[in-house]
C-alpha cells in the first residue's frame, strides 16, 4: 500500500536517495492538516530490525534526512526527521532541529535596538538556515547584546546529542531502541523571520510573499483572495509560518474560510475551504462519491464527510453544508500503518477505519 523512502537533506540533495525504510518503519503513523498540510510523522527502530550499531549509526547521521511516503506511484507524505531519541542501556538522548535547540543563524532584540545576524555558515550548509532572535530586557547594552548572540550561536548552530534522561539506571538496563519524529516542511518556514511590515494588498499575494521568503517551500496554487491586508509584525521579528497562519485564518471578504498547507514537492497551496460532501462514511467504511472504499494513504483533510445512517435532524437556520447534522468538516487525517485510518472533525467524534 505505501513505501516510505529515505533520502538526503534538502541542503546537501534533492535527489540523493538513501533507502527504502519501509520495513524498517513499520508503526509508521502520520498527519496531514487542512491548516498546514504534510504535518508529524514518526515511527520506531528496535535491534529486531537493525544491529545495535546501525541504530547508533542512524542517530549519530539521520538528523534532518528527507522522508517520503509514496502509495500507488503518488507522493502521499513528505518531511524531515526533526528529532531522533536513542535509549542505550538505559539512558536517553536526543538530537533535534527544534530551533530552540538548534539555530545557525542569530541575532538579540533589545528594546528598542537589534543587532546584525551572525551565522554559522558550516551549518547552513548541511542543514539549511535556522534562524533565531533572542529577545531580552532594556538593561542590555551593544556588547552584552552581541556576546549573547555569538554565545547562543556557538551553543546551538549544530543539532548537538543531549542526554535527556534516564542516567541513573543505564548500568541495569541493556538494549537500543531508536524513536524518529518527523515534521512536514511547513514547519521549516518557521525557521526564517519577518523584521518589517507591507502595505495591504490582496491576501494572497501577502501570503505568496511570505512563502517566498522561506528556504525550502515554494508557492503552488494560491487562490485569489481580495481582501486587503498588511504584513504586521507590530514591531516584533516574527516568524514567517506564524504570519501565515494568521492571514489564512482571516478568510475572504465574504466570510468564506480558507486553508492552505505544504504538499508534495514542498509546495504550498491555499483556497477556500471545501462547502460539497467529499466522503461518504458507511458501516465504518469511508467511500468517495463514486462509491469506491478511499485508500487510507489518500484520505485528504479539508473534506466533508456524509454519515450515511446518522439521523437527519433539522439543520441550524442559516447553516450551511458543513453544519448539517449529518456532516462532518475533516481538519485533520492520520495514517497509520500498514491499513489503518483516523479522521478528526472539527465538531463529533473521531471516524477510525481500516482499508
Amino acid at each position: 500500500m505505501h513505501n516510505l523512502l529515505l533520502y538526503d537533506r534538502l541542503a546537501i540533495s534533492t535527489t540523493n536517495f538513501r533507502q527504502n525504510i519501509t520495513r524498517l518503519a513499520q508503526d509508521w503513523h502520520r498527519s496531514i492538516k487542512a491548516v498546514g498540510g504534510y504535518w508529524l510523522g514518526d515511527f520506531s527502530i528496535g535491534q529486531d530490525q537493525l544491529t545495535r550499531g546501525e541504530i547508533v549509526d542512524l542517530y549519530n547521521n539521520a538528523v534532518g534526512w528527507r522522508v517520503v511516503e509514496m502509495s500507488y506511484g503518488f507522493v502521499t507524505w513528505e518531511g524531515r526527521i526533526s528529532q531522533l531519541k536513542l535509549t542505550l542501556d538505559g539512558a536517553e538522548y536526543t538530537r533535534s532541529l527544534d530551533p530552540e535547540h538548534w539555530h545557525n543563524k542569530v541575532k538579540v532584540r533589545y528594546p528598542p535596538t537589534i543587532t546584525a545576524w551572525t551565522e554559522n555558515t558550516d551549518s547552513s550548509d548541511l542543514y539549511g538556515e535556522s534562524c533565531y532572535v533572542d529577545s531580552v530586557g532594556g538593561a542590555y547594552n551593544s556588547t552584552a547584546a552581541i556576546a549573547r548572540r555569538d554565545r547562543r550561536l556557538a551553543e546551538n548552530a549544530y543539532p548537538r546529542s543531549r542526554a535527556t534522561g534516564g542516567l541513573a539506571s543505564a548500568k541495569e538496563a541493556k538494549g537500543v531502541r531508536l524513536d524518529v519524529l518527523c515534521a512536514g516542511y511547513a514547519f521549516t518556514i518557521n525557521q526564517r523571520y519577518r523584521l518589517t511590515d507591507t502595505a495591504p494588498a490582496n491576501l494572497s499575494t501577502q501570503v505568496g510573499v511570505l512563502v517566498g521568503e522561506s528556504e525550502f517551500v515554494t508557492a503552488g496554487t494560491i487562490a485569489t483572495n481580495p481582501l486587503q491586508v498588511p504584513i504586521s509584525t507590530e514591531g516584533v521579528p516574527t516568524c514567517l509560518w506564524d504570519l501565515i497562519e494568521e492571514l489564512i485564518g482571516m478568510g475572504d471578504d465574504t466570510g468564506a474560510e480558507y486553508v492552505g498547507g505544504v504538499y508534495a514537492g514542498r509546495v504550498f497551496n491555499c483556497a477556500a475551504a471545501a462547502t460539497t460532501v467529499t466522503y461518504y462514511w458507511r458501516n465504518g467504511v469511508l467511500y468517495d462519491v463514486a462509491g469506491n472504499p478511499k485508500l487510507p494513504t489518500h484520505i485528504q483533510p479539508n473534506t466533508i464527510v456524509e454519515l450515511v445512517k446518522a439521523p437527519r435532524s433539522q439543520a441550524v437556520p442559516g447553516g450551511g453544508v458543513k453544519e448539517k447534522p449529518n456532516r462532518v468538516y475533516i481538519e485533520q487525517v492520520e495514517f497509520i500503518a500498514p491499513d489503518a485510518y483516523r479522521l478528526t472533525p472539527r465538531y463529533g467524534p473521531v471516524l477510525e477505519g481500516r482499508a
